[in-house]
């Protein structure tokens, strides 16, 4: 530890303070755990421009791809509880699906990147993007670009309807109510981590700001924070990308995760961890390693670790900075929300350096 427990408190909330008052963040949470005990909760800033609503503990801040972490959990419950196998071809529980190549596609394939479908169907409109049944619709409709589990291809966007509507076949409950059920009511968290919010929850989320170190987007493209400012996006289940949740609910799933959320059993067991934290690529495929990237996936989860031990620190980060942590070996982990969009995140690198996360060390 980089900093003595009584202390992380104080360090944490002053970086955050500093950040904001320098004009570098609007608004911010961290949460950390340490050995199950929560020794951060900390929180600056504002939810919106004009500095009329106040970021507190509970406000709830879009962590883009963060929540593929939390969709991924859910669906290893399944397979725990005998509901999918990681072999299962999704035709098998999806049968629409089964054309174009995509006919021995299984659910490790879609967990670790590697069905060759990351390209979003075509639509033309936020209510079309928002329809679960007409996306799932066009996605068993398309074509993989290579074999499936060849190569891995970041499923950005894809992964919701992938991993959603191959997990609600199997079970028979919506891929929402899934993720409720599975992950949000046994750790009490359903006010404070949503995939599809209430209308009512809205005066609670964070409006997002493009940071002036980003170029300015093509003539035509949508920043995915606008996408993310627009109540039709928010109140839809599109778990790849459109969570909403605090730093708290975040911190409190990989505690739990891991046996560290004291009050609560582990979400999973640990063998299903170990396994869901191993390097997965085809050896044809070796992992190029860019500083910085998301390069290596276990099932379902971003491999932070060590050369030597990839898997001792994992979770997932988005867009725009948010990130869920875990470093099992230490039991310590890190949740960390915010709503300016940044190139680089130097506020949350200085967090993770005065407590002593260590981040891609690769």
């Amino acid at each position: 530890m980089s900093v003595e427990k009584d202390r992380m408190q104080e360090v944490v909330q002053g970086i955050l303070d500093e950040a904001v008052a320098a004009g570098t963040e609007r608004g911010a949470q961290c949460v950390v755990y340490w050995n199950g005990e929560k020794v951060v909760d900390a929180w600056a800033g504002t939810l919106d421009a004009k500095g009329e609503r106040k970021v507190d503990g509970d406000s709830l801040f879009p962590v883009f791809s963060t929540g593929k972490a939390i969709a991924s959990t859910a669906v290893h419950r399944l397979v725990e509880q005998g509901k999918l196998g990681y072999d299962t071809r999704v035709a098998d529980v999806w049968p629409e699906f089964g054309c174009a190549g995509k006919e021995e596609i299984r659910l490790w394939h879609v967990m670790t990147h590697r069905t060759g479908l990351f390209e979003v169907p075509a639509y033309s409109s936020d209510e079309e993007l928002t329809n679960w049944d007409l996306m799932c619709s066009r996605m068993a409709k398309m074509t993989p670009a290579w074999e499936p589990g060849s190569r891995t291809q970041y499923q950005s966007r894809t992964y919701s309807w992938l991993l959603g509507e191959t997990a609600s076949r199997a079970d028979g409950r919506d891929f929402q109510t899934i993720l409720q059920d599975e992950v949000m009511k046994p750790l009490g968290i359903e006010d404070s981590m949503f995939f599809g919010i209430p209308a009512e929850a809205e005066e609670r989320v964070a409006w997002l700001t493009r940071g002036t170190d980003l170029p300015v987007p093509a003539k035509g493209d949508v920043p995915l924070e606008q996408d993310m400012n627009k109540p039709i996006v928010h109140q839809a289940c599109l778990p790849a990308f459109n969570g909403l949740m605090s730093a708290r609910a975040l911190a409190k799933h990989y505690a739990a995760l891991i046996g560290d959320l004291e009050g609560h059993e582990a979400l999973l067991k640990p063998e299903t961890i170990r396994l869901a934290s191993t390097l997965n690529r085809s050896p044809n495929d070796p992992a190029p390693l860019k500083p910085g990237t998301w390069e290596l996936f276990g099932l379902g989860y971003v491999l932070y670790g060590p050369k030597h031990d990839y898997g001792q620190i994992f979770g997932h980060g988005g867009y725009g900075g948010a990130e869920g942590i875990v470093d099992v070996k230490n039991h310590l982990v890190v949740a960390y929300t915010k709503n300016v969009i940044h190139g680089e995140e130097p506020t949350r690198d200085k967090i993770y350096k005065a407590i002593g996360m260590k981040s891609r060390d690769w």
